[in-house]
């Protein structure tokens, strides 16, 4: 009789560097939805460059970038969630040896990775083309912001794929949530829409992420009053969009 050998199970840093790697070459392969979401806010920026001398780079550059953190949050993660919970990806992965929490923290960093690489080619773009300069700590500052805004987007992506079970109707749903955060919340930003408005959406999560964006091209200003309460808003947002998210997910339709 020939000796049982028992498989080491994998420990939960191993799982997560597994996961993490698979999930990333997922997302090259869907290099298409990839680009569209890198997209959003170099055209923003484009369409925006008269507005410079009158808004300010700071506030033009921060809201350019704010307007594609829903993108990735809501059209590319809560579409992606609902596609592999179609596909039986989620049930095949919970059938391992692997923590329920590994699995979501690998596709929730890798999403991280994507949103400070959409800041850093906006950061990038705009300073190629609308000469736009940006210190090394402004840099970080703004990476920072972005990661803080981002999760509170992945975690109302999230909520979405929580209470809504098909892949089309999470898609539909996505785009319908889009329009009123970032195409309402730019253009209400700038005063469009009249005081009330404006005033409104700065405390919506747009709105407190664009004010940590804004205040991170000027360093010396980002510890004051306003921008910490933008970012406990922020904070609060994605607290409450998680656990929502988290407390109502189903693994399988």
């Amino acid at each position: 009789m020939q000796p049982i050998t028992i498989k080491k199970v994998p420990s939960s840093a191993d799982a997560l560097k597994a996961l993490v790697r698979a999930d990333a070459t997922v997302q090259w392969r869907s290099r298409r939805s990839l680009i569209m979401s890198l997209i959003v806010p170099l055209v923003f920026l484009i369409s925006w460059k008269s507005l410079i001398p009158e808004l300010g780079a700071a506030n033009v550059l921060s809201i350019c970038i704010a307007v594609g953190l829903p993108a990735m949050g809501l059209m590319g993660y809560s579409l992606s969630l609902a596609r592999d919970r179609e596909r039986g990806i989620f049930q095949r992965l919970r059938a391992a040896p692997i923590a329920t929490w590994v699995i979501m923290t690998s596709r929730l960093l890798v999403q991280v990775g994507l949103i400070l690489a959409m800041a850093l080619v906006t950061c990038a773009f705009a300073y190629a083309v609308d000469h736009i300069s940006i210190g090394f700590v402004s840099l970080l500052l703004i990476l920072l912001a972005s990661a803080l805004g981002g999760l509170s987007f992945l975690a109302l992506g999230q909520a979405i794929v929580a209470f809504i079970q098909g892949s089309d109707a999470v898609n539909a749903a996505a785009r319908l949530i889009y329009f009123p955060i970032a195409i309402v919340g730019a253009l209400g930003q700038i005063g469009l829409f009249g005081a009330t408005v404006q005033k409104i959406v700065t405390y919506s999560p747009l709105g407190t992420t664009k004010t940590m964006l804004a205040a991170a091209m000027t360093p010396a200003s980002f510890l004051t009053e306003p921008v910490l309460v933008a970012a406990a808003v922020t904070l609060a947002y994605g607290v409450f969009f998680a656990t929502l998210g988290i407390r109502f997910f189903r693994w399988t339709i």
